[in-house]
């Protein structure tokens, strides 16, 4: 039987225990040689079970600190939807746009109670602004005074000086203050002008015929001849000639 060398069985016993903690006990005789004469093999310590290595080696983690009441709060606190800052980014265009819903559409300049303002720019000083009456008698009852527009068309025309008669109008007031005749306003000027005084001072209905024929009119769609006379100025015996002059 071949004898196992001595070299080789140390290494044997070093292996084992470094795998299972122990070294296994030499039953041949090279055991004995070896209690014999003086080992040169380090002494092994026992080896430490892994999972108790790994508990050892394993820091423990510190409590968590409490949290600040005011840090609580705010993580409590309801947050903006995400959808809040698109409408809060739009609010001030609508706010732009519903502003200009109330504010009124800007006048057409060249509609005919725009350009009568113009031409009453003229009268205001004696009439007033309003209306109201300077030196000349108030227009707030010129509906009253001028039933039908071709009267007042007509007044305007010829004042004083070519209306017939010591009185002008349906309630026949004296002709003391001096009305001056407009004779150089052309029948669209004339239009334009009684149609602004009638309609700002009297509250004429936008919606009347009388309205729209002297739109007709003032916008040179229509002449004052073709009008014709009032019954206030053919009950004056005014010349129907005079519905041509300007």
């Amino acid at each position: 039987m071949t004898e196992i060398p001595e070299h080789l069985l140390k290494r044997s016993q070093e292996r084992r225990a470094a795998i299972g903690g122990e070294a296994s006990p030499s039953s041949e005789p090279a055991s004995a040689a070896s209690d014999d004469s003086p080992s040169d093999a380090p002494a092994t310590s026992p080896a430490v079970p892994a999972a108790a290595a790994a508990a050892v080696a394993e820091p423990v983690a510190p409590p968590p600190a409490p949290v600040r009441p005011e840090v609580a709060a705010a993580l409590r606190r309801r947050k903006i939807p995400y959808w809040a800052m698109p409408v809060l980014a739009g609010l001030p265009l609508w706010a732009y746009v519903y502003q200009a819903t109330l504010e009124p559409p800007p006048a057409d300049e060249s509609s005919p109670i725009v350009l009568g303002e113009a031409v009453y720019a003229g009268c205001a000083g004696c009439h007033g602004d309003a209306g109201e009456g300077v030196s000349a008698p108030a227009l707030d009852g010129v509906l009253a005074t001028w039933p039908d527009y071709r009267d007042h068309m007509m007044w305007v025309r010829l004042g004083d000086p070519g209306w017939p008669g010591t009185t002008y109008g349906a309630t026949n007031k004296p002709k003391s203050v001096g009305m001056p005749a407009h004779a150089a306003l052309t029948d669209a000027e004339l239009a334009q002008v009684v149609l602004y005084e009638r309609t700002a001072f009297g509250g004429l209905d936008p919606t009347s015929e009388e309205y729209l024929t002297l739109v007709e009119i003032a916008e040179g769609k229509k002449t004052f001849a073709e009008a014709g006379l009032g019954p206030v100025s053919t009950a004056a015996g005014v010349d129907p000639a005079k519905l041509t002059a300007g």
